[in-house]
């Protein structure tokens, strides 16, 4: 008798093992603002699939189209095919369900805007049931703002007219959360609110962080850059405590390891160097590059240019300068420069206080030619990441044009 019920028991519990694993983790990820192109890369590379179904949900903000066209455009980028959930829908045969949709998806991300709203019409329409469905299936869900707001027990929202408030949400993950956390207001409430008991502890992101939660409990932080960072914000006696989240930082497929390219620090301006026409390092490139712009001399420009760059620009006739444009190119500081493989370059510029710009050139022949500027960020770190991601894009988007240019001759 005791063999058949040991049998039993242990019948019972492969079973139960058996059904957990076909229903996979509960996987929740949140993140500070809309939703954006890497977060939703980490959001396909969490399914583990090379062409996984996920779905967008743009309730908050009405079914709102741009929004929408915003999404499409990351699953081109991302080769994935698009999938939206919209609510302002009218009955029609030819139709599927919510529950067809949002059941046979690998992900399921949800957009900002107004939470309150939003949890109200999932409500009315049984959506919040799908997504309890859906979680529970082992099927990914994430968002950011309002898309994050809604799986905690509460959050912090703007969703009601004159004042930030506290909100209940879905109670998938029983934590509070405050998205923006970097806004003064938002972050004031959260914490008064857990200081006074009115909300229990609870996690923040700044826009660009986000977090990764698997059967309730916290897995990892990530974030866009070094400034953008995740917190848990609990009460300890008469006080609250923040504590920081290390976060990894997302980087798109492809970019160059942090080991694999020289930093040269510079930290000197344009006018601290000798000009010369001599091509032989990026920083000659870059000062003379200045030189003529500030000179006036826009044609000599195509001159430097790499073959890719080259192919692209059209006649730039000379123009005036103002001595006020002169200066100021002048005194452009000179922060870093970055040098991949000895191939690609990138000059990192404080051309304006408040933002990092790079100017990228790449060696033909022994000559650092031009191969274009780009917004490298808010920070010096904003600008590494950027050089790290396109420097591989760069190499051979110029290679393929000199092989081109090679074949035409």
């Amino acid at each position: 008798m005791k063999k058949i019920i040991l049998t039993i028991l242990l019948a019972g519990v492969f079973s139960y093992v058996i059904s957990q694993e076909k229903r996979g983790d509960k996987t929740i990820f949140v993140f500070g603002d809309d939703i954006n192109l890497k977060f939703t890369q980490y959001v396909i590379d969490l399914t583990k699939k090379e062409n996984p179904k996920i779905c967008y949900l743009p309730t908050a903000s009405a079914d709102n189209k741009d929004n929408i066209k915003l999404w499409n455009y990351f699953c081109k980028k991302l080769n994935i095919e698009p999938h939206i959930l919209k609510v302002w829908v009218s009955s029609n045969k030819n139709n599927k369900s919510f529950e067809d949709i949002l059941l046979n998806m690998d992900a399921i991300i949800v957009g900002g805007g107004n939470t309150l709203n939003m949890l109200g019409i999932w409500k009315a329409q049984g959506i919040d049931t799908l997504l309890n469905k859906a979680l529970n299936k082992g099927i990914i869900l994430a968002g950011g703002s309002a898309g994050s707001i809604c799986w905690f027990k509460t959050g912090i929202s703007d969703s009601r007219p004159v004042n930030i408030s506290v909100i209940n949400g879905l109670s998938f993950l029983p934590y509070s959360n405050c998205p923006h956390y970097s806004q003064t207001k938002r972050k004031e409430l959260f914490h008064n609110k857990i200081l006074n008991g009115n909300i229990g502890s609870g996690y923040a992101c700044d826009n660009k962080a986000g977090i990764l939660f698997r059967n309730g409990k916290y897995v990892e932080s990530v974030s866009l850059n070094n400034t953008n960072n995740s917190y848990y914000i609990n009460k300890k006696g008469d006080k609250t405590v923040t504590t920081k989240l290390k976060s990894t930082i997302l980087l798109k497929r492809g970019a160059l390891k942090k080991d694999s390219y020289k930093i040269v620090d510079i930290n000197r301006r344009v006018k601290d160097y000798k000009v010369t026409d001599k091509l032989d390092s990026p920083l000659n490139s870059f000062v003379y590059l200045n030189h003529i712009f500030a000179e006036g001399y826009q044609s000599k420009y195509r001159g430097i240019a790499c073959t890719y760059l080259k192919a692209k620009l059209k006649d730039m006739p000379d123009k005036e300068i103002s001595s006020e444009a002169k200066e100021q190119r002048y005194n452009i500081s000179i922060e870093k420069i970055l040098i991949y493989n000895n191939k690609i370059s990138g000059v990192i510029n404080n051309p304006h206080k408040g933002y990092y710009s790079i100017w990228y050139f790449y060696n033909e022949n022994g000559e650092w030619k031009a191969a274009g500027e780009d917004l490298g960020g808010d920070t010096l770190h904003d600008a590494e990441i950027t050089f790290r991601e396109k420097a591989k894009v760069i190499i051979k988007n110029n290679t393929e044009q000199i092989n081109n240019k090679l074949k035409v001759n």
